[in-house]
């Protein structure tokens, strides 16, 4: 197993696959568990990431931070405007995880 920047590509694909899968009508648990992975993730995207300065790409990733965070989770009441969500939220992680694949950089 390789470093966090080593294999940060495949982090972020995680987050989307779990995103994607969270527009489906899941048990509540579900959406426990995508919310604490994807808090972390764009953590540690974050983290992984600081050495470029706090830049638009991490602001992006601070606000999927708080909106996912598990901690004081935002309740929206609308399975619309979470599935729009996700769908944007896996989209940042994917376009990120090709970024980071084709530069080597975040």
């Amino acid at each position: 197993m390789g470093t966090l920047k080593q294999n940060i590509h495949w982090i972020l694909l995680i987050a989307a696959v779990l995103l994607l899968v969270g527009c489906f009508n899941l048990p509540m648990g579900y959406y426990t568990f995508m919310r604490i992975v994807v808090c972390i993730i764009a953590i540690l995207a974050i983290v992984d990431n600081k050495d470029n300065g706090f830049g638009w790409r991490n602001i992006i990733l601070a606000l999927i931070a708080v909106l996912f965070n598990p901690i004081i989770p935002i309740y929206l009441h609308s399975k619309i405007t979470w599935v729009i969500i996700d769908l944007l939220c896996a989209g940042w992680f994917v376009w990120m995880s090709c970024k980071i694949k084709k530069n080597n950089i975040i």
